[in-house]
């Protein structure tokens, strides 16, 4: 925020969004949630785009992490100072439509402008824009990169799930935190260009999207993105889904007990313990996602599996007639092989033959929209067990008072204390940082703040006219009539089949919830957000960019969604 402020002094504003390439950052960082974002994902985004190492100083220096209020942004003044998002403002509106636009229009305007940095910086940058570019061209060429990509990303998933259960309490605290940065730094693997991966799915889409707009219909070509293999966001919601079928002979116990009895519940029978057994396994295998992802100090499935039991609840509700999760996904499979299939007919050769290569392509490289969160997101898990085991460490010390009070201690602080167990903090410091973290979550900071703009607090919502008409971006087609629920907080995640799912946002641990909704309306996103890549291949009815769905809409409230033409009736 200080450097955005400081280039908005004289000339045209910096930009602050909430936008980043997975959704959106939508809580309040306590010091070691911020701080392990500065020194991580921040110069992990900059490096990706950029192209250069991520130790290198032009990466520390365009380290697009900001914060305001203790809430996550990302300062737009250093991602555009990177040509390979310079160039292609565009691929703002891919992520979320609404923001993207309002980003593209600031730089027209003026507003947005690159950081002033040195020519023989802005050579280095352009350099390994060239290199990155031409790197990217290879890896379109050869159709077995994506197919041996995607073996390592399943390998390195493995790698990471063996690490997870190695136990770390026979090494220093100082160690500990060593090894943390020496496995961010190294950068030998392949599945560490995660974004660069992304981005190549993201360039596919915008190809097909360019090459048949006006030649085919907006049905065949969302039908393009349906029942796409390999997707691992997906690929949880469908064991889920398994292991709700082999829990039927206990529906009765999941429908009448309340998620935090239902562990004791089921483990006090055998028929329980060993369906337990299984989802122990399921843990293993995905507990390292949790429904606010990107923040450490939240809790990861495998320790707190409310969500879970409660949508396997949902699941024991389905009804018979209504297809399955794994039918959705043949059937979408079926749709678009048909699609691509009508689309070869409509086009002359020459064009058919350029599609051909494209959509094979698009087919092989969409997985890798979700594939790189889902193996970082192992290694920030196992960044967790790292920092509660210090956490544990300083209790048995006397130094705090319960494991997860040590997300209240800067990293510096924590390192420090590793090495010379000196504790840095007091208790009046902490509880001061513990005050001043709820009042920020009280505070409603807009999704863009442009130069010093101040933070406004929450208050209740003007009164408006009666809104019968919502509109927003269509990102998954098709039609729906039923009722609301409206879900801000994914812990009560009950949702009944054939409920419409309105929400702010959706990270991709929400994504099992979609088996059960009829449709999906979010205010935030882009056709290449999380939630409208996985409600494509499913065939969920899905439209974004709703502005003010959540609080116009009342759970209950009967609504007939048109995601074709992207409106919501309020019935």
């Amino acid at each position: 925020m200080e450097r955005t402020a400081t280039a908005a002094i004289g000339h045209p504003d910096g930009v602050l969004s909430d936008i980043n390439f997975g959704e959106v950052f939508p809580f309040v960082a306590k010091p070691l949630a911020r701080d392990f974002l500065a020194r991580y994902i921040g110069p992990l985004l900059c490096a990706q785009f950029a192209g250069l190492p991520r130790g290198h100083p032009l990466v520390l220096a365009l380290n697009p992490m900001a914060f305001v209020a203790g809430r996550p942004y990302m300062d737009l003044s250093a991602y555009v100072t990177i040509p390979a998002l310079g160039l292609n403002l565009r691929s703002f509106e891919s992520v979320d439509q609404t923001k993207g636009a309002s980003i593209v229009a600031l730089a027209q305007a003026g507003r947005l402008r690159p950081l002033p940095i040195p020519l023989a910086a802005r050579l280095t940058l352009f350099r390994a824009y060239v290199y990155l570019s031409l790197r990217s061209l290879v890896r379109l060429l050869r159709t077995q990169t994506p197919v041996a990509l995607l073996k390592a990303y399943r390998k390195k998933a493995d790698d990471m799930r063996r690490l997870m259960d190695e136990p770390v309490a026979e090494q220093s605290s100082a160690e500990l935190l060593r090894a943390l940065d020496q496995r961010f730094q190294d950068e030998r693997e392949a599945t560490n260009d995660g974004l660069q991966h992304l981005s190549l799915a993201m360039v596919l889409h915008g190809a097909l999207q360019r090459l048949l707009a006006g030649r085919v219909t907006s049905v065949l070509l969302h039908d393009l993105g349906q029942g796409i293999s390999n997707n691992l966001t997906t690929e949880v919601g469908l064991d889920l889904w398994d292991l709700a079928q082999d829990a039927k002979p206990l529906a009765p116990l999941f429908l009448e007990t309340g998620p935090e009895q239902l562990p004791a519940r089921l483990q006090a029978t055998e028929e329980g313990l060993t369906w337990w057994r299984s989802f122990e396994q399921f843990l293993a295998r995905h507990g390292h996602r949790g429904e606010i992802e990107l923040d450490i100090s939240s809790p990861r499935w495998r320790e707190q599996p409310r969500f879970l039991l409660q949508t396997i609840a949902n699941y024991l509700r389905h009804p018979e007639t209504a297809p399955s999760p794994h039918a959705l996904v043949a059937e979408g499979r079926r749709r678009r092989e048909t699609a691509a299939a009508s689309v070869r007919k409509e086009l002359p050769f020459g064009l058919r033959l350029l599609f051909d290569w494209q959509y094979r392509r698009y087919v092989l490289w969409m997985p890798f929209r979700e594939a790189g969160k889902y193996v970082g997101l192992l290694w920030l898990d196992y960044s967790r067990k790292v920092y509660r085991e210090l956490g544990q460490r300083l209790v048995n010390e006397g130094q705090l008072q319960t494991v997860d009070d040590v997300f209240w201690l800067g990293l510096t602080e924590l390192e420090a204390w590793a090495i010379t167990k000196i504790a840095e903090w007091t208790p009046d410091l902490l509880r001061e940082r513990r005050q001043r973290w709820h009042v920020w979550c009280a505070l409603q900071p807009p999704p863009l703040l442009i130069g010093i703009e101040s933070v406004e607090l929450r208050s209740a919502p003007a009164e408006r006219a009666p809104v019968t008409v919502l509109h927003g971006t269509p990102a998954s087609t098709g039609q729906a009539e039923g009722v609301a629920r409206v879900m801000t907080d994914p812990q009560d995640a009950e949702l009944l089949q054939g409920e419409i799912l309105v929400t702010r946002y959706t990270d991709p641990a929400w994504t099992p919830l979609f088996f059960t909704a009829s449709a999906l309306i979010t205010e935030v996103g882009g056709v290449l957000s999380h939630g409208a890549v996985v409600a494509r291949e499913v065939g969920l009815p899905a439209i974004v960019g709703v502005a003010n769905a959540t609080t116009i809409i009342r759970s209950g409230r009967r609504l007939r969604v048109n995601a074709t033409v992207g409106t919501v009736e309020l019935l």
